[in-house]
């Protein structure tokens, strides 16, 4: 191989560098080209319509687990899901002398075949107030402990309320959780059983 010929493929190899550098500008044009962005913006104004009492239920589902049990009955235990009722409305807007609560009653547990039944009477609470959320504050109060004996959760039973005013002024967001009692004779047949537990909130 002469020195010519050395000059020649070098010459050819700087080429071909050129044109994959050529190409690569090329593309990246096009890639520029092919680009756009949107800017997303949003004006949220003051909130001017009609604003709500309103209630939410952090789950719709909860479990008990067996406690201390003993030879005469079965006791299991759990918590009721956090509720939390929350006014938005504009002070104007509530009523003189209003109070909102919860009351909450629970249907009879059925096992899944639907032949066994243990009666919502077995079912007690106790309710309380979630920390940092309404705790401690005058103007709302929880309902008593609802033993599980007749009547129970089988009637409607209060879980809190708070005077509508104050509440409002007060931030006007309050939870409450309620510990939940399940005892049954020690003789119940096994299965597994459900229950609903229906909550409403008045004004």
């Amino acid at each position: 191989m002469d020195k010519n010929t050395l000059v020649l493929r070098g010459s050819v190899i700087a080429f071909g560098a050129a044109l994959l550098a050529s190409a690569g500008s090329a593309a990246m044009a096009d890639d520029d080209q092919n680009t756009r962005s949107v800017d997303v913006g949003v004006e949220i104004e003051p909130l001017t319509g009609p604003r709500s009492l309103a209630m939410t239920v952090e789950s719709d589902s909860t479990v008990l687990t067996e406690g201390p049990s003993t030879g005469l009955e079965r006791v299991f235990t759990g918590t009721l899901p956090k509720v939390t009722v929350t006014d938005t409305r504009a002070p104007g807007d509530i009523p003189d002398d209003a109070f909102w609560y919860v009351m909450g009653t629970a249907s009879d547990f059925h096992d899944e075949e639907g032949q066994n039944t243990i009666e919502a009477s077995h079912l007690g609470w106790s309710p309380r107030l979630v920390a940092g959320e309404g705790e401690g504050e005058p103007f709302v109060e929880v309902g008593g402990d609802v033993a599980p004996s007749d009547p129970g959760l089988g009637d409607q039973e209060l879980l809190y309320l708070a005077e509508s005013a104050d509440a409002n002024a007060a931030g006007g967001r309050f939870s409450a959780v309620a510990d939940l009692d399940l005892v049954v004779p020690a003789d119940v047949t096994a299965g597994s059983y459900s229950s609903t537990i229906t909550l409403s909130l008045f004004e």
